[in-house]
């Protein structure tokens, strides 16, 4: 049997060492190393998150393209500290769900926004920014289900889609095009937001929860809470919006077989973005992560 044993430190000495050991009978196994050991009932007893003290943090933004997962990182980012997250549209309130808030001030966390102009930030005088960056085609497509499909957990039906003829519509195809609002919204958040910025990428937080959440508790300037950030990632709460499990109507294959090209152009700006705003031998340069599983579907 031939064994390879990766390790790597994911984030400081106080942090998880990660061991992956991949065998031909693809067996994995994960050890951690100086992190407090946590069950389900420690996790079921910690307090709910709170709200902040007056001006204990800088008025932050928790910034996306729609279709990003904004509400779930909202989720998994007040589990992990323990304080709540806010919203400039209002969209929920106070008491329906414990790590969210309809409050825009500074008694939250960050504050969901989608906004990208000058006049938006300044309106809520956001000081720095979580910035999500998700695929723009899984992005777009998570978007145009929650517009057309009625709610955040269905999908759009099959004619909003495609066609009697196999075709896409016209109503598909002009979605794409917003392609370009994408690009637009990265380029002000990492170019033109005053502010300090921190890209959370979108599939390092679904495949290295632990490290991801980390470098964003460290940015907003909190000491790392082991306890609550190991049971947000054991014994995660379900998330309130995730879609289910019911097959599309239509696969991703087909959706997506024309605007790949687009999507890969976009993504190459925004590297390049990445790399001329941090550089390349930054951390968030080489946490850089779009990738979805579009090439291996063609």
């Amino acid at each position: 049997m031939k064994l390879i044993i990766r390790g790597e430190w994911l984030g400081n000495a106080n942090t998880l060492l990660l061991f992956s050991l991949i065998c031909t009978t693809c067996i994995s196994v994960t050890l951690t190393q100086g992190q407090p050991k946590v069950n389900e009932k420690i996790c079921k007893e910690l307090p709910a998150p709170k709200f902040l003290l007056p001006k204990q943090l800088p008025l932050t933004a928790l910034a996306s393209f729609q279709g990003s997962g904004n509400t779930w990182v909202r989720q998994i980012l007040a589990g992990a500290t323990g304080y709540k997250t806010g919203d400039i549209y209002l969209s929920y309130g106070d008491d329906e769900y414990p790590e969210f808030s309809s409050a825009h001030n500074d008694s939250v966390l960050a504050i969901k926004t989608h906004t990208f102009s000058a006049s938006s930030s300044d309106d809520f005088q956001f000081r720095r920014a979580l910035v999500i960056a998700r695929h723009p085609l899984d992005a777009l497509y998570s978007e145009f289900n929650r517009v057309y499909g009625g709610n955040k957990t269905g999908y759009a039906e099959k004619f909003h889609l495609v066609n009697t003829d196999g075709s896409l519509t016209w109503k598909w195809d002009t979605w794409m095009t917003h392609i370009t609002s994408w690009i637009d919204f990265y380029k002000y958040w990492i170019k033109v937001f005053p502010g300090k910025a921190y890209i959370i990428y979108y599939n390092n937080l679904k495949h290295r929860t632990f490290s991801e959440l980390e470098g964003a508790i460290r940015f907003l300037g909190l000491e790392p809470d082991y306890v609550r950030l190991n049971c947000t990632i054991e014994f995660p709460k379900p998330a309130y919006f995730k879609r289910t499990n019911t097959p599309p109507p239509v696969d991703k294959k087909t959706l997506f077989r024309f605007s790949i090209s687009k999507a890969d152009k976009a993504i190459g700006i925004f590297k390049q973005l990445i790399f001329s705003e941090f550089g390349a031998e930054s951390e968030t340069y080489k946490r850089f992560n779009l990738d979805i599983s579009v090439k291996d579907l063609l």
